[in-house]
């Protein structure tokens, strides 16, 4: 059989303006023939393709790829008969409870992975960024399991996991488990407040460097750090990664402390950030601690978005649905025109939707999604079903 034809889907090119206001978007149709895996070519609905299995695509509009960039597989407490977060004094407390509660769970670490995992299938989610508990207590257990774990759905989607020194990489001794934990198929390096937990901006963040250097690994770091721990914190690590050469290796989730950075501090770092190629992740809270995102955007930051907390001991909230993630940002940022809502897309997607050939090209992986929606803008602002999900030419959802 040659391949497969996804007849009848929409892609979209352009802005439609009406007396000069942008109304919708201009859309063509056309069938994409699907072989190995990848896009073949984007064919006229007229054209022939002898042998191809069909696959009718019932007029979707035709998106990229969704991406979940910062979840926790090993800290979901899905499946678990409700129970509300206990209270913590400090970031300590609170993983040392959480630690203690999970290790005694009846439900197996599997059955709590796969409840997240399939949560996100069903919302369109095919690609996962996890990071994974790594410090002396648990070695490498967590990576273990999550490995077994990833190793059944083999097929259904793409993944990263991170190394992720949880207790504190100096406060923890974590090093060494890192260390082995890299070597064991973790692919990213991940930190957690060098000043307000390791106590230590120089060494925690040097052995950060260190490790990806070693590894040749990206960096995903977890920064909470407010005032001026995070003005000293962003600026070692734009340091440390001019110093190792690490431009567009590094990314910083949560941020919080750059929403305390005045106009003129904003104007000073954000095209730094930009210039080195460090990316910010955010899960948009509402307690007031979301950074500056459409400022950093429009510095030329890259800016991608994460559930984060989905029912564990951190947070009792948590839908699993990036796309309301996604609603959120754009609510709270006031993006309520057609540009603006689709080219939101990209903090779930990383791929510009509007092209006047439509965005999907010839050998690009065969993994998009399928959505019952006129745009991206109303698929984005009125959280439009997902229709369907696919993974290399196969379908997932």
């Amino acid at each position: 059989m040659l391949g497969k034809r996804l007849k009848n889907i929409r892609l979209e090119t352009g802005y439609h303006t009406t007396n000069g206001f942008t109304d919708r978007t201009e859309t063509i149709t056309r069938d994409v023939w699907i072989l190995a895996g990848k896009v073949q070519k984007l064919l006229d609905p007229a054209d022939s393709l002898p042998g191809a299995e069909i696959i009718d695509g019932q007029g979707a509009l035709l998106v990229p790829q969704l991406r979940e960039m910062h979840c926790h597989f090993d800290k979901s407490k899905l499946g678990v008969p409700w129970y509300p977060i206990e209270t913590a004094e400090n970031i300590t407390e609170r993983f040392n409870k959480e630690f203690a509660y999970l290790e005694k769970l009846p439900q197996s670490f599997a059955s709590r992975m796969k409840n997240l995992i399939d949560l996100e299938l069903g919302h369109g989610v095919t690609s996962f960024r996890s990071h994974i508990d790594i410090h002396p207590k648990v070695g490498q257990r967590y990576l273990e399991q999550a490995q077994a774990v990833l190793a059944d759905y083999q097929g259904k989607l793409d993944y990263e996991l991170v190394a992720f020194p949880q207790h504190g990489l100096l406060l923890s001794k974590a090093y060494a488990e890192m260390k082995k934990a890299l070597q064991n198929g973790a692919t990213i390096v991940g930190g957690v407040d060098p000043l307000s937990l390791d106590q230590d901006l120089d060494r925690s963040l040097g052995q950060t460097f260190d490790l990806a250097v070693e590894f040749d690994a990206p960096i995903d770091i977890h920064i909470h750090e407010r005032g001026d721990a995070a003005r000293e914190t962003f600026q070692k690590i734009l340091a440390l990664t001019q110093a190792a050469g690490w431009q567009n290796k590094v990314t910083v989730s949560h941020a919080y402390g750059l929403r305390d950075l005045d106009p003129g501090e904003r104007a000073e770092l954000f095209p730094q950030l930009a210039a080195n190629g460090i990316t910010i992740i955010s899960s948009v809270p509402l307690d007031f601690h979301i950074p500056p995102l459409m400022e950093l955007r429009d510095a030329g930051v890259n800016v991608f978005l994460g559930c984060d907390n989905i029912y564990d001991c951190w947070s009792p909230f948590g839908d699993g649905d990036i796309m309301t993630k996604l609603n959120r940002f754009a609510e709270i940022f006031q993006q309520t025109s057609q540009i603006d809502l689709t080219e939101a897309l990209d903090l779930v997607t990383d791929t510009p939707v509007i092209d006047p050939e439509g965005w999907l090209k010839p050998e690009m992986p065969a993994s998009f999604t399928l959505v019952d929606a006129s745009s991206t803008a109303e698929f984005v602002a009125r959280q439009k079903p997902v229709q369907a999900s696919y993974l290399r030419g196969q379908r997932v959802l």
